[in-house]
């Protein structure tokens, strides 16, 4: 996968996150969001517990996951949809 569709991927997730946040504020406050191709796969309690899940969901390890928060906070890798070859 080329680097460009990575951050494509990752460019696509983030505008859907941010889009959505108002909405998610209400019911996954201090939840850890899963997403994969700009959908939300699920909401998690842990960073650890969304990453687990993303990468025994997708092979390829292309997902993001991102805090629902009112401030942005960055999350380095976990931030970003990534292969996991690429880690």
């Amino acid at each position: 996968m080329s680097d460009k569709k990575i951050q494509d991927e990752i460019d696509a997730n983030l505008e859907v996150f941010r889009r959505e946040m108002p909405n998610l504020l209400a019911e996954n406050h201090g939840k850890y969001a899963l997403l994969r191709h700009q959908e939300f796969a699920g909401f998690y309690d842990t960073i650890q517990d969304a990453v687990t899940a993303g990468d025994s969901a997708y092979n390829d390890g292309l997902f993001s996951v991102q805090l629902v928060t009112e401030t942005p906070v960055d999350l380095g890798f976990y931030s970003h949809a990534m292969r996991v070859a690429d880690a």
